[in-house]
């Protein structure tokens, strides 16, 4: 599993993730993406597009973050899933919790920014 992070306009961060989202990928990933995502406090916005595959630990690890930044003030959205990612999300009924979009733009408009 790999991750970028980069910061948008309007105090934003962008993490792009690719691989599996799976425990290993999760595990390999964790520490990185809650410093990125929560520590600094700020909106985030999480690029699915290279994402092949969720399992229940990489769930747990975006409904963490999301749940940690909420506690801060801030919020997270999701975008880019593929199909297969998609399904994996709905089934989860993850978008009760993540605003779950197609696009980035669409993202950062559920953040309203």
């Amino acid at each position: 599993m790999d991750m970028a992070v980069t910061e948008l306009a309007g105090n934003v961060s962008c993490v792009r993730l690719s691989g599996r989202l799976d425990a290993p990928g999760a595990d390999q990933i964790g520490a990185r993406f809650t410093a990125a995502v929560v520590a600094p406090g700020r909106h985030a916005v999480v690029d699915l597009s290279a994402v092949s595959f969720v399992a229940s630990m990489g769930l747990r690890l975006l409904i963490a973050s999301a749940r940690a930044l909420d506690q801060k003030g801030a919020r997270m959205a999701l975008f880019g899933a593929t199909t297969l990612v998609q399904n994996m999300l709905e089934q989860a009924a993850l978008e009760q919790i993540i605003p779950i979009t197609g696009t980035e733009q669409q993202a950062l408009a559920r953040l309203g920014r």
